[in-house]
């Protein structure tokens, strides 16, 4: 088994918690650094994605050079793999609140923003809405709601080519309310997209297709994953109305050598 292929058999053993680095590895491996270290029983892994490699990283940290993800099975490799860090470049470290514990005091790290994934537990059951409408192929119609969530066509192109699906309630024509679910990782879906046209909102339609999306997720034998940036109050909210759970904490941190201007 290579590196990368082992390197991926670790990140899946806990996929929900890894989703990040999984989908770097899978779309960005050829031009991500990657380093697996093992002491003893242990193991850790180090990536370092060029910061222009990714869209969401080029548009909201035009300053960085590489971004940093990290796994590891104890923190007795952490010293091992910091050593791998390149020095005098600007960095983006995403990582687990536990990581950044144990590296405190060690970088000048300036926190920017923190992301919740939430998902469903063992044996929970949800139910499908009768009105809400599961469409395997893009609708045109959906577009400006999806749009106005910073997604592009072609973005969203991709993800149905990819086996993406929609979740939405009608009225007449019209969309009321609407949510994509796409590949983030082979197990992990993404429930995203979530948007509610004005005339639809303040009567509970995103939770309907929110959790009508988990039910179909599931029923495909995925694990759903709900992301929302901690200061998302109201995202925050329909993920819990649903019935989803907290299962990670993401932290984004600055390293930088030269500070933005």
């Amino acid at each position: 088994m290579g590196q990368t292929e082992l390197i991926m058999k670790y990140l899946r053993e806990n996929p929900l918690k890894n989703v990040t680095p999984l989908k770097m590895m899978t779309a960005y491996h050829q031009v991500i650094d990657s380093y697996l270290v093992h002491q003893q029983e242990h193991w850790g892994i180090l990536l370092l994605l060029p910061a222009d490699a990714y869209s969401f990283d080029q548009r909201i940290y035009p300053n960085a050079e590489k971004i940093v993800l990290m796994d590891y099975s104890s923190p007795e490799v952490l010293p091992e793999l910091l050593k791998r860090l390149p020095g005098e470049i600007n960095l983006v470290f995403k990582i687990q609140e536990q990581t950044r514990i144990s590296i405190a005091g060690q970088f000048p790290l300036h926190k920017v923003r923190c992301f919740y994934s939430y998902s469903s537990t063992a044996g929970q059951r949800f139910a499908p809405d009768a009105e809400a409408v599961l469409n395997e192929q893009m609708d045109d119609r959906l577009l400006p709601l999806w749009r106005a969530n910073d997604y592009s066509k072609e973005e969203i192109e991709h993800y149905f080519a990819d086996g993406a699906f929609s979740i939405s309630i009608f009225r007449g024509d019209a969309p009321l309310s609407t949510c994509l679910v796409f590949r983030n990782e082979e197990q992990i879906w993404e429930i995203g997209a979530v948007r509610t046209a004005e005339a639809g909102r303040r009567s509970g339609l995103a939770q309907r297709v929110v959790r009508t999306a988990v039910f179909h997720t599931l029923q495909r034998g995925y694990i759903p994953r709900y992301q929302v940036e901690d200061t998302n109050i109201a995202s925050i909210r329909l993920a819990e109305s649903v019935g989803l759970t907290l299962a990670v904490k993401l932290e984004h941190w600055l390293n930088y050598i030269e500070q933005p201007k």
